[in-house]
């Protein structure tokens, strides 16, 4: 099965400030593609949400036009500089029946920052169950607007309704949304959501975690149940699982604001972190 990457890019494109124009892409051949620089203001590091998003929207330009991404495996290998391009190479490892595989790298001047394994289903109905119910927590619509560092998050916008668990410095339980509307494609609102499951962290639930600094993550996973439309508000709710050897992980849900279980998460982060900041 052959199938041609879509062009998604607009060359008259300047820094982007918003979700969606992080996800349009520059088509390159054999199967790679290209993101603008997010930031004009000097070297910082990139959200790894972006790049896991920027990650999932290549490799979903490479399979069939009925295939949705379902689950993404990803492994953030070192910090990438949000000044800079990023180069995004896709690897088709499989097109089935009804699945795709795929594998993405993610270079900068030559090194590889991020690699990410995901799939892709043909949609199909089948029974409807989720263990996991939504917290009792006000709507979104009773909350006031939480600051989020913009040159990071673009137009993602955060709630924090009330958290009967304590939680040191970072809220693990919020409302979220993609602001600008982002386009009617599966796929780039599959990318939305994972935009913003990388937000925050559950270890901020754990103990001292409050006497610890900047967490950066190691690994990311992601399960999509069921569409979801991040312009709409969704509960992100997460929960340590366990810390040891100077790393943690933890768990995570995104609902819909009726109550759908829409995805799960889970992620590892670093504790103990080196005075030149290697992993």
């Amino acid at each position: 099965m052959s199938v041609q990457p879509r062009e998604v890019f607009d060359d008259g494109q300047s820094t982007p400030t918003t979700v969606g124009e992080v996800l349009r892409l520059k088509p390159l051949p054999h199967d790679r593609f290209s993101t603008e620089p997010s930031s004009t203001t000097g070297r910082r590091t990139i959200y790894g949400g972006q790049v896991s998003a920027q990650a999932l929207r290549a490799a979903s330009l490479t399979v069939p036009d009925d295939r949705v991404a379902h689950s993404m495996h990803a492994y953030f290998l070192r910090a990438g500089d949000a000044s800079r391009p990023i180069e995004l190479s896709v690897e088709r490892d499989r097109d089935g029946g009804r699945y795709s595989g795929r594998r993405v790298t993610a270079t900068q001047d030559d090194s590889v920052i991020f690699s990410m394994a995901c799939s892709f289903s043909r949609p199909k109905d089948g029974a409807e169950f989720q263990a996991v119910q939504l917290p009792a927590v006000q709507p979104p619509g009773e909350l006031a607007t939480y600051a989020l560092n913009a040159s990071r998050t673009f137009d993602l916008e955060a709630r924090v309704p009330h958290d009967p668990d304590p939680w040191h410095r970072w809220p693990a339980r919020l409302w979220l949304r993609i602001r600008d509307p982002l386009p009617d494609d599966p796929n780039v609102r599959a990318c939305g959501v994972v935009f913003l499951s990388d937000l925050c962290t559950g270890l901020s639930r754990a103990p001292l975690v409050e006497q610890a600094g900047l967490l950066p993550s190691l690994d990311h996973a992601v399960w999509l149940h069921r569409a979801g439309d991040p312009n709409d508000w969704l509960l992100v709710d997460l929960n340590p699982l366990a810390t040891s050897g100077g790393r943690g992980v933890y768990s995570g849900h995104i609902f819909g604001e009726r109550g759908t279980l829409l995805a799960s998460l889970a992620q590892e982060s670093l504790f103990d972190i080196s005075q030149d900041g290697t992993r």
